[in-house]
């Protein structure tokens, strides 16, 4: 069945979009927005889902991700080495020229399609969130799951130059959604990770109204994930906060 509505969630690492797409999975007419582009460097989409045609991606990816009332959700990242592969392999599936631009070429995946755009203010603490996991192998924490590590691990793990790197990258990444954004005027729904986290039940019905779905009753579930953040990791934003300034003329922060 090909969607009613479909809807594309731009984000990068660490600002709350697992927990943002649980929540709208939840309501049941919201889509089942999960991360479909997401590729390894040397696999393709149709190796991914084990087909073979464009008919063929199109119809897994709406499998995947649509509800029963015909909405269909994902998210995705901007890292131009990857997207622009995925672009590529679906041209050549549509045997479609290079002269066609990625919003004509995704079109037909993505009917009536709307944009949400997931930001978040404070990118130090987004790049101390996205190096502990990386560490830690704790992405989410389920409700009622607990994860601590000691300071010990806080102390051997803390890399200035690690964390500079994925402090520029989230920076990097949200340029190039808004100059995605800008060359195809879009305008997309933007929610701020600071505000949705503590206002979950608002953006949820204020998504789907966004979406223009339809219902009698709204079912708005409990928070599936909680925040991974601890006091531990509020030291290495500290620590970072102040590395980072070390060799500015003025501090900001």
């Amino acid at each position: 069945m090909q969607p009613k509505k479909s809807y594309r969630i731009w984000f990068s690492q660490r600002n709350g979009s697992t927990l943002l797409c649980k929540g709208l999975e939840q309501t049941g007419i919201a889509g089942i927005p999960g991360e479909y582009f997401n590729v390894m460097e040397s696999d393709t989409l149709c190796e991914k889902y084990g087909v073979q045609t464009y008919d063929e991606l199109k119809n897994k990816l709406w499998e995947l991700g649509m509800s029963a009332n015909g909405v269909f959700g994902i998210k995705h990242s901007m890292y131009a080495e990857r997207y622009d592969k995925i672009f590529e392999e679906i041209r050549k599936l549509r045997r479609m020229s290079a002269e066609v631009n990625e919003e004509e070429l995704l079109s037909d995946i993505f009917p009536n399609c709307k944009h949400i755009y997931l930001t978040r203010r404070n990118k130090i603490r987004q790049a101390v969130s996205w190096w502990k996991a990386i560490k830690d192998n704790v992405w989410h924490l389920e409700s009622g799951e607990e994860k601590t590590d000691d300071a010990e691990f806080y102390e051997r793990h803390y890399d200035f130059a690690a964390l500079s790197h994925l402090f520029k990258e989230a920076t990097l990444r949200e340029c190039a959604m808004q100059a995605y954004f800008s060359q195809y005027n879009i305008q997309p729904l933007t929610l701020v990770y600071e505000d949705f986290s503590d206002n979950f039940e608002d953006t949820i019905r204020q998504i789907v109204d966004y979406l223009g779905i339809e219902y009698d009753e709204l079912h708005i579930g409990n928070k599936f994930y909680k925040k991974t953040a601890n006091s531990n990791s509020e030291k290495w934003v500290q620590r970072f906060r102040e590395d980072l300034q070390k060799e500015m003329r003025v501090n900001v922060w």
